[in-house]
Order: structure tokens, then sequence, then C-alpha cells
């Protein structure tokens, strides 16, 4: 018997059994009644809440399957995540490029909990290559992590020892930082990573703004979801990324490519595997670092202005990465911006530290 079928069946029954008994019987039917009522009640009750304590949530956790796990060198790998129930809420129409989110990840041994970014990426079965996921569509809740094997990372090393098939839990999600929200605005378009056809810019009601990323390591990540969710991000991107080498993202390389190739970021690279000196390092990120500009809020769209006019500096990577950039965090806190950002103008109003 089908659970949402249950308070049609009582009722039946109840029909049956006051038309095929005696006056004397019939006396004892509130009971009945108000007993199968009861059930009814409770059966969709718990069938509700049984929904909603499978939805991902940052109340509870989550069970997900690793559906896919793959090496992108000896210390990088992706993750694909599927949840053991379909997903009812889609995510990246929900947050788009507004909110920068991310999911924890509990490790049940020793009960340790660590955020990561989701990516709105899935693997295609057939081909076995990365896909981004079509406007209005979730996949079921499915979303793909970029995780690094640190030496001192107990998570990401007990996720990287789990083979296809593990069942792990999640939560979420848990908004990071929020852009500005323009109500009644387009969306932009996605159809760069469908067809690659050059299409004229956009018309949008409001002026975007264009925002700087500074990131390091598996930080690209944040970076990478405001680029390609649903609704991405209207301005423009200066991304800059530091790593050991370009070839550790894997097959996320050619997503960036193809940003870098329609107008939607300006991507400089910085490889410590070809300048080893980390001083000369910062120095080339200085010289790419842009002065800011002025926030001016809600101005009516236009035209597509030249140039590029960042009005926001995000930063993620490493604690010496983000101290070097933008100065430390203090106890989690923001702390007082430092760094080269300073040095170029930024201040606590424009620059924010990401975890």
């Amino acid at each position: 018997m089908r659970p949402l079928l249950f308070p049609f069946v009582v009722r039946g029954n109840l029909r049956r059994y006051f038309n095929g008994t005696s006056p004397q019987r019939r006396k004892i039917w509130p009971f009945w009644l108000v007993a199968g009522s009861a059930v009814a009640v409770s059966v969709s009750y718990y069938l509700r809440e049984r929904q909603t304590n499978c939805e991902l949530s940052p109340e509870h956790f989550t069970p997900y399957r690793i559906s896919y796990k793959k090496n992108v060198d000896s210390t990088h790998f992706l993750m694909e995540l599927t949840p053991l129930q379909e997903q009812r809420i889609n995510m990246w129409a929900k947050m788009r490029s507004d909110h920068l989110w991310s999911i924890e990840i509990k490790q049940p041994d020793v009960m340790v909990v660590r955020s990561y970014t989701p990516l709105p990426l899935h693997v295609e079965k057939e081909s076995g290559q990365l896909k981004l996921l079509p406007d209005g569509e979730n996949a079921g809740g499915v979303f793909l992590l970029y995780l690094k094997k640190y030496g001192n990372g107990e998570v990401a090393r007990w996720l990287n020892g789990l083979p296809e098939g593990h069942v792990i839990e999640v939560s979420g999600p848990f908004v990071e930082y929020e852009l500005p929200v323009y109500e009644e605005e387009a969306s932009r378009n996605r159809d760069l990573f469908f067809d690659d056809k050059i299409r004229p810019e956009e018309k949008f009601k409001y002026k975007p703004i264009d925002i700087a990323m500074f990131t390091a390591g598996t930080g690209i990540a944040s970076a990478l979801q405001i680029l390609l969710t649903e609704s991405p991000l209207r301005g423009k991107m200066l991304l800059c990324y530091s790593c050991g080498t370009i070839e550790e993202l894997g097959p996320l390389k050619p997503f960036l490519n193809q940003l870098e190739k329609h107008g939607r970021i300006d991507l400089h690279v910085f490889e410590s595997s070809k300048q080893p000196n980390r001083s000369k390092r910062l120095k080339e990120i200085w010289e790419v670092m842009p002065t800011p500009s002025k926030y001016s809020g809600l101005v009516p769209f236009q035209n597509s202005p030249g140039g590029f006019h960042p009005v926001l500096s995000l930063v993620c990577g490493p604690e010496r990465y983000i101290s070097s950039l933008a100065g430390p965090k203090i106890n989690l806190t923001q702390g007082p911006i430092d760094g080269l950002l300073k040095h170029k103008g930024w201040s606590r109003e424009n620059v924010y530290k990401l975890s």
C-alpha cells in the first residue's frame, strides 16, 4: 500500500464498516474515525518530514554518494557528489551569482567538518567529460568539488582515500558572501559553454559591476562558482590565479579558457613552477592589480562601458596568501586590510577575505 493513498483507504473501509453493521455496533464509530484520521495525519507528517530532511540544509546532514572521483595529479582531485534522494530545490537557480556559497562535509571518525565550494558541473556518463548544468536543471542535486590533499588536511585526505559509491554526509548551503542583488535584472546567458558562438554583448536593466578576484590553489573554485552558475556574474572579472602549474586544474582548465576567449574574465596565472621566487610572484601580482573604482549603486544600463572598473576585491586561498594580499584574518574575523591591496588603495569597504 502506497502511503499517499492511506487516507482514502481508511475512509473506504469505514464506509463499508458503517453500511454493514448494526446500529449498536456503529456506536463505536467515532473512536475508529478519530484513530484513522490521526494515523493519516501522522503518516502525512512523517512523509513531509522525511522529504524535508533529505533536502540539503544547513540544519542537518544529508547523505550523498561519491559518484565520481578522479586524481588530477598527486595532490589535486575532482569529486562528484550525488544525493541519495533527488533534490527538489535547484540551488544554482536559487543562489545564482549573487550568493557565494559552500557546503560542509563531516568526517564521522573524528567528528570534524570542513567547508568546500561546489561547482555546477557533472560528469557525463558516456564520455566521462565534465559538463555544465544547463539553466533550470540540477541533475537531482549533483555537484562537483575541486579538492587538494594537504599534509595537515585531515578531511581532504580522508575524502581522497574513499572509493566511488561511498556515502558521506553533507550540509549547506552556507552563504559566504552576497553581491548586490538587482531585482528584475536579466540573467546572463551561458551559451558559450554549449555552442561556442560569439554573441553581441547583452543589455541589462542596470549597469553591471566589475570585480577582481585573487585566488590560490583550490581557492579558484570560488571564482568558478560565480562565473559558471545560473545567472553568472554580469560584469567582468579580473582573475589572478596562483598555483604550482596551470595543469593542476585538469579538466577545469577549458572552462577558464572559454571564459577568457569570450571576454568574461581577464586571466592572469602565476605559476611557482615557472617563477619559484615568491617575492617576484607577488611583484607580478602587484603589476596587474587594479585600483578600486567607486560603487555607484543602481545605475540604469545605457551601453557597455569601456575599460575595467572593479568595485570589489575577493581574496581566497591559503592563510599566507590572503595575508600577503589583504592582511591576515583574526580569530575568523576579517581583520584590518593590509598587504598589496591596501597599498593599491583598497579598504575594508571593498575587500573581502573568503574562507
